[in-house]
């Protein structure tokens, strides 16, 4: 790396990882001051008991419990202001996200919305929220978003069909309890998808332009655990592996909340937004096509991306290693059963607006990252190949 700058790093979230964590809740919201807490999550997690679980171990140490479960698979603006409206209703002083990231991001926008006021599409960009949220713990149930030690709160915005991203030191969770207990229970598919969702956040946040020794560590680190374990967690549903995925999962989160991502979120977010595609299927199958589009600024990473997934470089040039990189990550792709194209996804070619796509896609915070200059001319290059169609408008 060069020197000539200076390098940040920072996790203001404390983390307890392992299997119980989860159990501590209690004692974390006290010593937060935290006397009745309004719990985010989703009706699957109603439907699996997650939530009168951790329900009870809240009111067991004596703190008072409000609910909301309705938060969408992409949490909407509606899911924030209705969560926000019951925390203020009910006299809550802390809020517990529960689930994947879709929970963990209303969590914070509700947080935004009771000490900032407003609209939560008044925060979109970063640095606009001025006033810390009310004490937050972040649980995730899924091993992939990384969205508990990050400060960043993605929320769909469906009169417009697009995502709200929103910045700020001061909406990262205080607590983020990983427990690979709270994961186990999550079908093959949701692993399968959260799990390449983190493999995207570890690449893509190592070969950006941002990317330095330490970054790089957790990276390199996570995308080998990730590779090591991804398929036996969903295969077989192995909890050693799924506890694996799940503690790369919060690793990757901790660099790239440092440094972004790069053109594979830059351009799978509209996607999500547009057609409804789960946020971790469409980096999945994004993932593959991005790299390569950018391999040209990232060649000796991607050569040590392949040897982290397991493949041996010994001998190849640095653009062999590098091609060898983009396959082996395709190749994990499709072992878990992530579809090669957004046809494959069940989205009509006809139905796409590629022109709309990128206009969305370059307001990404994820443009100027990228290890290569990315503009329209990529990005419509990249919407062509992974949307999978002649008909593509």
């Amino acid at each position: 790396m060069s020197w000539d700058g200076v390098h940040r790093f920072a996790c203001t979230t404390s983390l307890r990882y392992g299997r119980g964590a989860a159990q501590e809740i209690g004692e974390h919201l006290t010593g937060l001051g935290v006397t009745r807490a309004l719990l985010i999550s989703d009706p699957g997690l109603v439907a699996a008991g997650s939530v009168a679980l951790v329900g009870s171990w809240i009111e067991a140490s004596g703190i008072a419990l409000e609910t909301y479960t309705d938060t969408e698979p992409n949490p909407t603006t509606t899911n924030v202001h209705a969560a926000a409206e019951l925390y203020e209703e009910s006299g809550c002083d802390g809020i517990v996200g529960l689930g994947g990231g879709s929970s963990m991001d209303c969590a914070k926008g509700v947080g935004i919305i009771v000490r900032n006021g407003g609209r939560i599409g008044d925060y979109r960009g970063a640095g606009l929220v001025q006033r810390r949220v009310p004490p937050l713990v972040c649980m995730p149930t899924t091993c992939g978003t990384g969205s508990e030690v990050t400060s960043v709160a993605v929320i769909t915005d469906p009169d417009l069909d697009f995502k709200l991203v929103v910045v700020s030191p001061h909406i990262a969770p205080d607590v983020g309890l990983v427990d690979p207990d709270l994961v186990s229970s999550a079908p093959a598919g949701v692993i399968a998808s959260t799990g390449i969702d983190a493999l995207a956040h570890a690449v893509e946040s190592y070969v950006n332009r941002g990317s330095d020794p330490v970054l790089d560590a957790l990276n390199i680190a996570a995308i080998r655990m990730i590779g090591d374990n991804l398929r036996t967690a969903v295969s077989d549903r192995d909890p050693e592996a799924i506890a694996q995925v799940t503690l790369a999962s919060m690793m990757a989160g901790i660099a790239f909340n440092i440094n972004g991502n790069a053109i594979v979120h830059a351009a799978s977010t509209p996607v999500t937004a547009r057609h409804h595609v789960p946020h971790g299927v469409a980096n999945g199958i994004f993932l593959p096509a991005g790299l390569h589009a950018i391999r040209a600024g990232c060649v000796e990473k991607l050569g040590a991306v392949a040897e982290a997934l397991g493949e041996d470089v010994t001998g190849l040039s640095a653009d062999a290693a590098a091609d060898l990189g983009v396959r082996a990550v395709r190749t994990l792709c499709a072992d878990i059963g992530i579809p090669a194209t957004l046809r494959e996804w069940g989205v009509d070619p006809a139905d796409v607006d590629i022109p709309q796509l990128v206009e969305d896609a370059m307001k990404s915070r994820n443009i100027p990252t990228n290890p290569v200059p990315v503009g329209p001319d990529e990005l419509t290059a990249l919407y062509l190949v992974v949307v999978g169609g002649d008909g593509a408008g």
